[in-house]
């Protein structure tokens, strides 16, 4: 696991730098990709009964219709 930590650390200090750089496509791409983590995240917390769809929702800044939509997408169950 501290392999693939440190290759994502890479991926991320190389991205940085681009952004650095004036590269908004770059800023876009962290942003999708720290919001997918944080989504996958949380879904794990609410597979193990730890949170809500509510409480999903509002740490992502999303409404619960939203956050339904977004894991359907990506085939996670709601239910």
């Amino acid at each position: 696991m501290a392999g693939v930590k440190t290759v994502l650390d890479t991926i991320s200090i190389r991205l940085l730098e681009e952004a650095k750089a004036g590269n908004s496509k770059v800023l876009v791409e962290l942003l999708k990709r720290g919001f997918e983590q944080r989504l996958l995240e949380l879904y794990e917390e609410y597979k193990r009964g730890e949170c809500s769809l509510g409480y999903m929702a509002e740490q992502l800044g999303v409404t619960t219709w939203e956050l339904t939509h977004l894991l359907e997408e990506r085939g996670l169950q709601t239910t």
